[in-house]
């Protein structure tokens, strides 16, 4: 099932790949078509600013990790996760670089 992230994540304290890369597709997308504009929309601002810190402080706790997804180790999810938590910051970044 299709979730926004932040709140499968807050609902089922579990990872949703899924949601993660549409959400990513959609801010890349959003910051390509606004790039000749001076602005964005308040509610795209809060979305990149506040709702991917609420994700980051989520997953960077230690109890996210405390069980993971078949496949994985508890440590190879572990690194799972900051790899994601690194993607997201990066992502941040890159939109305060639009201003």
């Amino acid at each position: 099932m299709e979730e926004e992230l932040a709140y499968y994540i807050r609902i089922n304290a579990d990872w949703n790949e899924e949601s993660f890369i549409k959400m990513m597709r959609l801010i890349r997308n959003v910051m390509e078509d606004y790039s000749d504009d001076l602005y964005y929309h308040k509610t795209f601002v809060f979305y990149c600013t506040e709702i991917i810190r609420i994700v980051i402080g989520t997953i960077s706790r230690e109890e996210f990790c405390n069980s993971w997804s078949e496949g994985y180790t508890k440590e190879s999810y572990k690194d799972f996760i900051v790899e994601r938590i690194n993607q997201l910051k990066l992502l941040q970044e890159d939109f305060i670089m639009t201003f």
